[in-house]
């Protein structure tokens, strides 16, 4: 009996010790994918950075179309609130879909990479659609509908 609870023990610290580990995978080369869709997008923005300061600001999170997965870009160099496109410091372009939103796939991503990165990040979408003047009302006009 003792030998069953000690075997029992040992796998639930190993089942712990692995779902601390995200299972977050690095964003493929500009070069293979110039291009990502998101929906369900955010903009976050840098509020401490720790490491390389100067390679984070605002940033695009949402769910990537294409790929299937939660995305999170390197820092927003440009963005074009006509068309709703947006080139990164890595030089990708992120084309926004439809309106703001909230994606599970996309937080859990964030997530990771907050720690990944030891960032302090917060929410900064309203902030970003004011700066831009971003229409919402012609994006919800034009998003598609369930």
């Amino acid at each position: 009996m003792k030998a069953a609870k000690k075997k029992s023990r040992k796998l639930a610290a190993l089942v712990s010790a692995l779902s601390s580990i995200p299972n977050i995978w690095s964003a493929s080369s500009v070069q293979s994918e110039p291009e990502k869709w998101l929906s369900s997008w955010q903009i976050y923005k840098t509020v401490e950075a720790r490491i390389q300061p100067e390679l984070f600001g605002y940033h695009f999170v949402g769910y990537d179309i294409r790929g299937g997965h939660g995305a999170v870009s390197s820092k927003i160099d440009k963005f074009d609130p006509v068309t709703m496109c947006g080139v990164t410091r890595s030089g990708r372009v992120y084309q926004l879909l439809g309106l703001p939103g909230v994606n599970p796939d996309a937080q859990y991503t964030l997530d990771a990479w907050i720690h990944r990165n030891e960032l302090v990040m917060e929410e900064a979408t309203e902030e970003f659609v004011q700066h831009y003047k971003i229409d919402l009302e012609r994006l919800r006009k034009i998003a598609p509908q369930p």
